[in-house]
């Protein structure tokens, strides 16, 4: 190994970076060659039994004692649960010196990777002054998917098409279906419509946007931005907004629609409100 690193010392400046870009390349079509993983075999045919006093017969006398079964490898089975120490404010998990119990998968590719956390070894336990009592009490966290979810809502704007030719008023289903045609599924429910009726076919409504809210396992209140657009069976009649990213809602287009950008709301306990208190509720944390 030494003297292959001396070699590589001595190469040229523009063979080195050709080295590094052949293994960088080989890497991208073969992952697999780089990373560490475990496998559990067994021989397919087990070997006849050794008479004592005589040597074991080579697994390479017959090809049949070369095959193998996988019994177990990476990524079999459920890993368990792990207790950390949080070593800052993480929303959802909770305060920085909290310990808590989080799923193996989100320890190694969420928190640890971003020094998010620590395991509870004596050393850190001291260091943070975590008690017995609190290495007891930990609690478990369960909130990253729902959170993960939330924000997903909360970055989206909810395309409703609705018709130019008949007349219509904006009901709970026609946005449970244009979030489904989008990848997520909300029941009718959980959904909040404005408290104005949305009312058409009006080219005046054509690309604007409209604030409604989806409560997420009742204490989760996402403030959601849709945005309607007309469609008609008619060619004479399509509506073309050129320039215009429907997907995209920026903050002039928000003023022009006099929306005011808001946070979701994240309640302790659960939601008992009707869906017009909950959106007058929301409106009243702009206000303050």
């Amino acid at each position: 190994m030494h003297s292959l690193l001396r070699l590589f010392d001595r190469m040229s400046t523009n063979f080195r970076t050709f080295v590094r870009l052949v293994v960088c390349w080989w890497y991208y079509i073969n992952p697999f060659f780089f990373s560490k993983r475990t496998w559990v075999l067994q021989h397919a045919h087990y070997f006849p039994a050794t008479v004592a006093g005589r040597e074991q017969r080579s697994p390479d006398e017959k090809e049949q004692f070369q095959h193998y079964e996988v019994i177990q490898e990476d990524g079999d089975g459920c890993r368990p649960d792990v207790a950390v120490i949080l070593t800052q404010d993480v929303e959802g998990y909770g305060k920085a010196g909290e310990v808590i119990t989080v799923s193996s998968e989100i320890l190694h590719n969420e928190l640890l990777p971003l020094k998010l956390a620590v395991y509870p070894t004596k050393f850190n336990r001291r260091l943070y002054n975590i008690t017995d009592e609190q290495m007891s009490k930990r609690g478990q966290k369960k909130l990253s998917f729902e959170l993960r979810t939330s924000k997903e809502l909360h970055s989206m704007v909810v395309i409703v098409n609705m018709s130019l030719d008949n007349e219509w008023t904006l009901e709970k289903w026609h946005l449970r279906v244009s979030m489904r045609l989008q990848g997520f599924m909300v029941p009718d429910d959980c959904i909040v419509l404005p408290l104005h009726p949305i009312v058409g076919p009006n080219l005046d409504l054509e690309a604007k946007l409209f604030r409604f809210y989806v409560v997420v396992n009742k204490h989760i209140v996402v403030p959601m931005l849709g945005r309607i657009q007309q469609v008609s069976n008619k060619m004479a009649k399509k509506l073309i907004m050129p320039g215009l990213d429907p997907h995209v809602a920026g903050e002039e287009e928000l003023k022009v629609c006099e929306i005011v950008p808001e946070q979701i709301y994240n309640s302790e306990n659960e939601l008992s409100l009707t869906d017009e208190e909950i959106f007058k509720f929301m409106q009243r944390r702009i206000e303050n």
